[in-house]
């Protein structure tokens, strides 16, 4: 990528939206969006800059008096799993078939995606339509270097991981799974299984997405050590 990301921002941009903020009580989160096609593998470098993807587009946190939201990443040649996550990755072994597929979108994704949504955020007002669902894992603006990783138990679909594979980098975009299997902590299974992916295609980083100090949901991101973390404007990264 040869353009500053200003010029990229005064280009490409789609929209701004604000919500209440998901990490922090009592904020305000403000989002920009970009249209991510035309920028296609720049968005390598705009990750580092704090953007991550959403379906075709790509985003940013913007909001004004905040910047809690970290980038994360975890350098592939240093980490070394915790005990924790020896068990973890042991049990997954034994209990996980993983296959690795272009994204698709089918109704058994599409109803687990659902049943996702109400047991670990508690909410979802209707059910997640196919043009929905089809936008968000399906639409890419990296073509065959978004990959799906997929997870079964019993030769059953319990999980879906969305990922990027953009050069030097792996960037996890999104994970679910079937509620039943939560109880074996499917997430960081899944994060563990990308980093042995990434060690494979000989990739230097795994970046985890956002982490914000003080946000339980993002605690498990740091215990991936060593890991750094940047804050978007910031030069350098620091280790955690």
């Amino acid at each position: 990528m040869t353009l500053p990301i200003e010029k990229l921002e005064e280009w490409f941009l789609v929209d701004r939206v604000s919500n209440p903020c998901p990490y922090l009580p009592d904020r305000v989160s403000s989002l920009l969006y970009l249209d991510g096609r035309p920028i296609g593998r720049g968005y390598r470098e705009l990750m580092d800059g704090g953007y991550r993807r959403s379906g075709p587009l790509v985003y940013r946190t913007d909001c004004a008096d905040c910047r809690a939201c970290q980038v994360i990443r975890i350098p592939i040649e240093g980490f070394r799993r915790s005990k924790s996550q020896r068990r973890t990755w042991n049990r997954g072994q034994r209990l996980f078939t993983v296959r690795i597929e272009p994204p698709s979108t089918t109704d058994e994704k599409i109803a687990m995606y659902g049943r996702y949504l109400r047991a670990h955020h508690g909410r979802l007002d209707r059910e997640v339509t196919e043009d929905e669902y089809r936008f968000f894992f399906e639409h890419t603006s990296l073509g065959r270097d978004t990959r799906e990783v997929q997870f079964y138990a019993n030769d059953r679909l319990v999980g879906v991981s969305l990922v990027d594979r953009l050069g030097d980098a792996l960037s996890s975009v999104y994970f679910f799974n079937d509620p039943d299997v939560r109880a074996y902590s499917p997430g960081t299974y899944s994060a563990l299984v990308e980093i042995e992916l990434a060690r494979q295609w000989g990739m230097r980083y795994y970046y985890l997405g956002y982490y914000v100090a003080g946000c339980g949901a993002m605690e498990y991101k740091a215990r991936f050590r060593p890991c750094e973390i940047r804050t978007p404007g910031d030069l350098d990264w620091i280790s955690l």
